[in-house]
């Protein structure tokens, strides 16, 4: 045998060997397509292999069976930073209607995430379906028949009644009793009264006009149905002591600890989609670094926040072994340069006009870094509003220096020099000066200092306008001051970006000025119009020309939207992607993600 020939039995050997050491990657135990199931015939050829061949363990082949038999399995750590995400030590129904991550309890309805350019998607939770009469003044919903409580008494139509009058007779602050204010009973104001014909159907009259009533109860933040059996003689629900947390969701109500972490626990009798996950457990650490030390080290599965990890964060966290990480487009903040348009020289439409091609969005996204996207609409994101942008209006505000000058010389501004350098003067003849606050939500990440960087290059340093920068200060401050600069940043929750209906941030309204203080008669009854039209298409014809009004005044100049990064292991559970894309809440994330690792099924 020739030493050549005894080198390569040696490195095919030794490929082997590492082919046999490189961990696989994560699948369900048992499961041989891919298709995250474990069927019949696939659980008996892993029983089979478990005893001939002991390819599976025994706990893997618990695993394999729990899943093919979809009986819930394992335990699954969710951990969040602040002990507000929580089970709260009084109730849900004193925190504003139902929080985006109880796993307790379910509204009528909730809302999925559309395809970029598609039309809106609801799922029913407590509602199997719903209709509207033509004029969105009646809404009917058919109720699913097989929901029980937690406690095992049976749901109707009556609890959902019982919610709505529950939430009106505690929705005056000037009522008798202190603490017996609900805040969010404010998404039934426009209800008149809600009938029962049956059990299982619930008949909303609505005072005016109501298209987007399904979108009331599911977003913003949306508001859960509660036991009438349970509140009906409770008072004063912010300082009644819950102890039970009795909810109709896939979870039931485990245990808590005090600030430290909350235990719930996967319901038997659920009616709809029984989760595949048995216990989950949301844990608090005292920051993100903290949350990602203990994603790496193994300690929870998944980190949860309002607008998910920094970039930065999430990109260190890429190529971790046996971590994943989810970009969900536009699904943080979205930042925009705002105007205070009864502020000097924001005052001057074509001034607002001509900024709006003088803020380079590409810089900007650069700064921030990874999944900061330009925004090319007047205000409504694409990804989230999808077949509501006008597209007509998109693009309309491009980086054009030589056209902010030009459109600044119309307006009667004069550029000049001194000392070399550019001074803008107004058309009062003096030179124009903006003080520009730092802080409130623009604050993110440093984005609101970010974004004053880029303007200074082209404000300051090609238009001669001098910007101020005042130091960071607290909110309480910050809101008196943005009302008095003609510029300020803002940095909303992407989800006001993602209806027509959110355009009524810029209406003056009888109630008073708007954020942007924009007053625009035919913006405002067009605003007026839309929220008493149910036609649809006559609703897209509307929303059409307040976003062409909006790119027409410029009130605000949108600049980046940024992606929300969720970071999880994927090395224990399968299904995260399509679940948190898809939207509808973590009632769907925790009900649709499958365990594939034995080891979750070995905790406490």
């Amino acid at each position: 045998m020739t030493g050549r020939y005894i080198q390569k039995i040696l490195v095919c050997c030794a490929v082997l060997l590492l082919a046999c050491c490189v961990p696989a990657a994560a699948g369900i135990p048992g499961d041989t397509d891919g298709d995250t199931v474990v069927s019949e015939k696939e659980l008996a050829t892993a029983i089979l292999d478990h005893l001939t061949a002991g390819r599976l363990s025994a706990d893997e082949l618990s695993l394999a069976a729990h899943n093919s038999l979809h009986l819930p399995y394992g335990q699954l750590v969710v951990a969040v930073a602040g002990d507000r995400y929580l089970i709260p030590a009084t109730s849900y129904i004193d925190q504003k209607g139902v929080p985006a991550d109880s796993l307790i309890y379910e509204g009528l309805v909730t809302k999925l995430r559309p395809k970029e350019g598609g039309p809106k998607e609801y799922l029913g939770w407590l509602a199997e379906r719903w209709e509207s009469s033509d004029d969105a003044m009646t809404w009917t919903f058919y109720l699913v028949r097989n929901a029980a409580w937690h406690d095992g008494t049976p749901f109707t139509s009556a609890d959902v009644r019982f919610t709505y009058e529950y939430f009106r007779d505690h929705g005056n602050p000037d009522a008798p009793g202190a603490g017996a204010y609900l805040v969010n009973s404010v998404i039934f104001k426009n209800v008149a009264s809600v009938e029962c014909p049956d059990d299982y159907t619930v008949v909303f009259h609505m005072k005016s006009c109501a298209p987007l009533f399904p979108e009331t109860l599911a977003t913003g933040p949306g508001i859960a149905v509660f036991p009438a059996h349970i509140w009906r003689d409770i008072d004063l629900p912010s300082t009644y002591i819950d102890t039970a947390h009795i909810g109709t969701g896939p979870f039931a109500y485990g245990s808590t600890i005090p600030g430290t972490l909350s235990k719930v626990t996967a319901y038997e009798g659920y009616h709809g989609e029984k989760p595949y996950v048995r216990e989950v457990v949301t844990k608090n650490y005292e920051d993100e670094d903290a949350q990602i030390l203990a994603l790496r080290r193994g300690d929870v599965d998944f980190i949860s926040g309002e607008f998910g990890l920094s970039p930065r964060k999430a990109e260190a966290l890429k190529d971790a072994p046996g971590i994943g990480i989810c970009r969900i487009p536009s699904g943080g903040q979205a930042f925009e340069v705002a105007f205070t348009s009864d502020v000097y020289p924001a005052t001057i439409p074509e001034f607002r006009r001509a900024l709006s091609h003088a803020v380079n969005r590409e810089r900007v996204c650069w700064l921030v870094g990874e999944g900061a996207r330009p925004t090319e609409t007047v205000f409504l994101l694409p990804a989230l509003a999808g077949d509501q942008v006008n597209p007509a209006t998109n693009g309309l505000f491009s980086y054009d220096i030589a056209e902010a000058k030009r459109q600044l010389a119309r307006a009667g501004f004069n550029l000049t020099e001194e000392n070399g350098r550019p001074v803008l003067l107004g058309p009062d003849g003096k030179p124009v000066e903006i003080t520009i606050p730092l802080a409130g939500k623009a604050s993110t990440n440093a984005v609101d200092q970010k974004i004053v960087a880029v303007l200074k290059e082209d404000w300051e340093g090609k238009l001669g306008i001098r910007i101020v920068e005042t130091p960071q200060v607290d909110d309480s401050v910050y809101l008196d001051w943005i009302a008095k600069t003609a510029v300020h940043f803002d940095g909303m929750p992407g989800r006001w970006h993602e209806d027509i209906d959110r355009l009524d941030n810029f209406q003056r309204s009888p109630l008073g000025e708007n954020y942007y203080h924009f007053d625009n008669e035919t913006f405002n009854g067009l605003i007026t119009e839309l929220k008493s039209t149910a036609d649809p298409d006559k609703r897209e014809e509307i929303g059409f020309e307040l976003q062409e009004i909006l790119a027409e005044e410029v009130p605000c100049i949108p600049v980046f939207s940024q992606d929300a990064f969720m970071a999880y292991r994927s090395d224990r559970f399968v299904g995260w992607d399509a679940a948190l894309l898809g939207g509808g809440g973590n009632i769907r994330l925790f009900s649709e993600i499958r365990p594939a690792s034995a080891e979750v099924g070995l905790r406490a």
